[in-house]
């Protein structure tokens, strides 16, 4: 017994200490920050990503360094990591359509239907975390409203159980049903950023293929299939094609 107490109190100054750890690298970063030494603050930054700690403000910060380094590539991506942790932030989408701005394919979206368009951006005001908590609280709102229909003698009672009941479990599973779509989205890791300063996509999975046409570093990619070292990729106005791995970097 006394060797599982000391295990586990092992464990908790281990998390505590990495925790400590990450906190006073988030410190000196930020102070690097607000003195305009965006490399060595962008180093700080992704030395806690790498230790393990990932959040959209870091991810958020990692992109605002970047781009005081005019590195566009490397803060689109950040920022883009950070969008897929909290798609609902305002700062983030303006920081990540300037730094698009700057990016030199200018490359129009297909048109999407007004309904998906809501769809999304109303599955994207909140997180996964805040989504499951709604989802929680409501689930349990509506266990209470059951037994209030159930146990009471009341017609009154037993209709606003009734309705109370069905109206939050309705919103319990919506909820669960947008925290789940988000939280794919952000382990699919089906989308990248090109790294590549100039590449050309390949009909075909081969040096030989035909040359289809010329994106640049920075653009954003759906990543579709995969062979060998090839990836057959999309992007946002529906052309797609074949590009090697090493050519992108997987948001």
């Amino acid at each position: 017994m006394k060797k599982y107490v000391i295990f586990i109190v092992l464990i908790c100054l281990f998390f505590n200490a990495n925790a400590f750890n990450s906190k006073e690298l988030l410190k000196q970063a930020n102070d690097l920050y607000s003195k305009n030494e965006f490399e060595l603050a962008s180093k700080k930054y992704q030395a806690i990503i790498d230790s393990g700690y990932v959040s959209s403000e870091l991810y958020y910060n990692l992109g605002n360094s970047y781009f005081k380094l005019h590195n566009i590539k490397t803060a689109i991506l950040n920022y883009e990591r950070a969008k897929l942790l909290n798609p609902g932030d305002k700062s983030i989408d303006f920081n990540l359509e300037l730094s698009r701005s700057f990016a030199i394919d200018k490359i129009e979206a297909l048109p999407e239907l007004f309904f998906v368009s809501w769809y999304k951006w109303f599955r994207n005001l909140l997180s996964v975390n805040d989504w499951a908590v709604i989802s929680v609280i409501t689930f349990l709102i509506s266990l209470a409203s059951s037994l209030l229909y159930l146990l009471s003698y009341k017609i009154g009672l037993k209709k606003l159980g009734f309705w109370v009941a069905c109206i939050c479990m309705l919103i319990s599973l919506k909820a669960f049903a947008f925290g789940y779509q988000l939280q794919k989205m952000q382990s699919a890791l089906n989308t990248a950023i090109i790294f590549t300063p100039t590449v050309t996509l390949k009909s075909s999975p081969a040096e030989s293929g035909t040359n289809l046409f010329i994106l640049h570093e920075g653009t954003k990619v759906d990543i579709l299939d995969n062979v060998g070292e090839w990836r057959f990729v999309s992007i946002a106005d529906g052309n797609k094609g074949w590009i090697k791995i090493a050519d992108i970097e997987v948001i």
